[in-house]
């Protein structure tokens, strides 16, 4: 088992495997299985964690050779390509073990996902990072590989799985590549792949408009951005390296290239820290920003060594690391006014509406709540969603981009969650089993409300099997 768990808690991690790999794993997995094929003793592996019947075997993080301090691979060109070399793979099919072929292939995934870079300058207090800062404190954060390695995986990949039709870059900070670096790999990539591109790693205060040209010429479609909050107590305490004003400059940047370019901002709610007032700041501030966008909501989730873990640890947030910890689902958030709004936000943004800071200064303004007006005003916006919808794409060309994807709901209970939906009518159905609803479908409700829309011919699309099991 390898990953940023057992990294991060290697024993823990014994109890369910007989080994653990500790931090990068290229070289070694090499010398694990040089060892076991030559039966060699090899409980002693640097970067290593072994069940031996019973006992704990933990040998830490690997060093280079000649350094007594933790290392990483210091050049990312000499770890070989991915292994997608399905000819020689088999997988467990049924009951059966078969040879993995091109056709079992494409039904996994039609997206390919690599990393031009590895790791990340910044030290988030929610993210993995932030640990691994602590682990390396005497490496580099963030690594780079050239663009000769680059477009040599992705020519290969092509070769080798011809039904590949989009490219990601997941790195965590992929625009801490230079200027001429981009350039260089958008010139390349667009004259060798041709393959629309995903880049999900970006942060406001690295994007600038001489890396984001080049890489929309070159077939950049959708960029990922985090946020995570605009409320300065927020920010502060997530060690967030930029300013609104960056984040603002980044959002009109991007929507310059709205007709081709798809953008996402993260967002983490359900802090325990967040005040009602920090979560309006932020509602207040995207409600400015120009459309379409899209929103995407995550729960907080208290990763283990992280300083909000330890935080929370410490404020006794956290009773049981199984049940409040690593069963906490990161895209489940709670279900609250606030969270709703930002819901309806992020639905009226996508469709090139938005909604106006006034509208949304009403909804989250205390009288509103305290003369119980908050939920009728946003069930009214909400009801009338499907009509705007209608109107934005049929007027804003760009927001056809934010096409509708999977929504998933699981669990007995109230909570659901909803990939990426544009509405919010289902938060608290009570749900006996999982089921999915297939892409560009969003259901209307209430009923009566879906055979008007029909009646006036604002809803185009037909019902068809929607529960898949």
């Amino acid at each position: 088992w390898g990953g940023i768990h057992p990294t991060i808690r290697p024993e823990e991690s014994l109890d369910y495997a007989d080994m653990v790999c500790i931090g990068e794993g290229e070289e070694t997995i090499v010398e694990l299985a040089d060892k076991i094929q030559n039966k060699q003793y090899y409980y002693d592996i640097k970067g290593m964690g072994f069940n031996d019947k019973g006992k704990k075997i933990v040998n830490g993080l690997r060093p280079q050779p000649g350094s007594k301090n933790a290392t990483i691979i210091k050049s990312l060109d000499q770890i070989p390509f991915q292994d997608y070399d399905y000819e020689s793979h088999f997988i467990l099919k049924g009951e059966n073990i078969v040879r993995m072929d091109l056709e079992i292939m494409k039904q996994c995934s039609d997206t390919y996902q690599t990393f031009p870079t590895r790791g990340c300058p910044y030290k988030c207090t929610y993210c993995i990072n932030n640990v691994y800062h602590e682990m390396y404190p005497h490496q580099k954060p963030i690594r780079k590989r050239s663009v000769d390695n680059i477009i040599g995986e992705l020519l290969e990949v092509k070769s080798k799985l011809p039904f590949i039709e989009i490219i990601m870059f997941n790195d965590d900070a992929f625009f801490l590549m230079s200027v001429d670096e981009i350039k260089e790999l958008s010139k390349r990539y667009k004259e060798q792949i041709g393959l629309p591109l995903y880049i999900t790693g970006a942060t406001p205060n690295t994007l600038t408009k001489e890396k984001l040209t080049p890489l929309v010429d070159a077939g950049l479609i959708e960029i990922r951005l985090g946020v995570q909050s605009a409320a300065e107590n927020t920010k502060i305490l997530y060690k967030r390296p930029h300013s609104n004003r960056q984040v603002e400059n980044a959002v009109k940047m991007v929507n310059e290239y709205k007709d081709r370019l798809k953008a996402s901002y993260d967002v983490i709610l359900d802090s325990p820290w967040d005040t009602d007032e920090d979560l309006t700041e932020t509602l207040m501030f995207f409600s400015k920003l120009p459309t379409p966008l899209q929103l995407t909501m995550y729960s907080m989730v208290f990763y283990p060594g992280t300083d909000v873990y330890k935080k929370a640890k410490k404020e006794g947030l956290i009773k049981d690391d199984l049940n409040d910890v690593y069963r906490k689902y990161f895209l489940g958030i709670s279900n609250t006014h606030l969270n709703k709004l930002f819901i309806l936000l992020r639905d009226y943004a996508s469709v090139g509406i938005g909604i106006s800071p006034i509208i949304m200064f009403i909804l989250t303004h205390k009288m509103t709540k305290r003369l119980y007006l908050h939920k009728f005003i946003r069930n009214v916006i909400r009801v009338l969603f499907p009509l705007f919808r209608y109107i934005g794409q049929s007027t804003v060309p760009s927001t056809r981009l934010y096409k509708f994807r999977n929504v998933i709901k699981f669990n007995g209970g109230k909570t659901t969650y909803r990939t990426n939906a544009l509405n919010e009518f289902d938060m608290n159905m009570d749900l006996n089993d999982f089921h999915c609803i297939p892409r560009n479908y969003s259901p209307v409700k209430p009923p009566w409300l879906e055979r008007k829309f029909r009646k006036m011919k604002l809803l185009k699309f037909e019902k068809k099997d929607l529960q898949i099991k």
